[in-house]
């Protein structure tokens, strides 16, 4: 008897697929194309490999990740990929510098902003040695 060609060939799961898989909640076959099509062209500026280890590492301690329903790690993952790329699009944010010819850059170098924090200085030692 010939086997069929789908038992020819296992399916290709993508690298991130295989390592959320070693978690007992996950199971694989519940991914479908849609999913992994979706996860790899939302999250490309994301090292996604990188956090399902990260993800696998987290929840495979004595924390249990809540599988009530079926495919609900599924939920549980984009929102851990959500937040990595939140968290790195703020990140990247703050590195950002203000332009050079802003307001805040100018005051801070300014003679202006010198002479008060002196002030502020004096104002504080004044303050404090007449409580001494």
């Amino acid at each position: 008897m010939k086997p069929f060609q789908g038992e020819l060939w296992e399916p290709e799961y993508p690298e991130w697929l295989v390592i959320l898989n070693r978690l007992n909640e996950v199971n694989i076959s519940e991914a479908d194309n849609n999913f992994i099509k979706d996860i790899e062209k939302d999250y490309e500026s994301i090292d996604i490999v990188d956090e399902a280890k990260k993800f696998e590492y987290y929840w495979s301690g004595k924390k249990k990740l809540k599988t009530n329903q079926k495919g609900s790690w599924k939920l549980g993952f984009k929102n851990w990929l959500g937040k990595t790329k939140r968290d790195k699009e703020n990140y990247e944010r703050t590195k950002q510098r203000a332009p050079k010819n802003s307001a805040t850059n100018n005051y801070f170098r300014s003679k202006e902003y010198l002479q008060e924090v002196r002030r502020k200085q004096e104002s504080r030692r004044s303050r404090k040695s007449e409580l001494d």
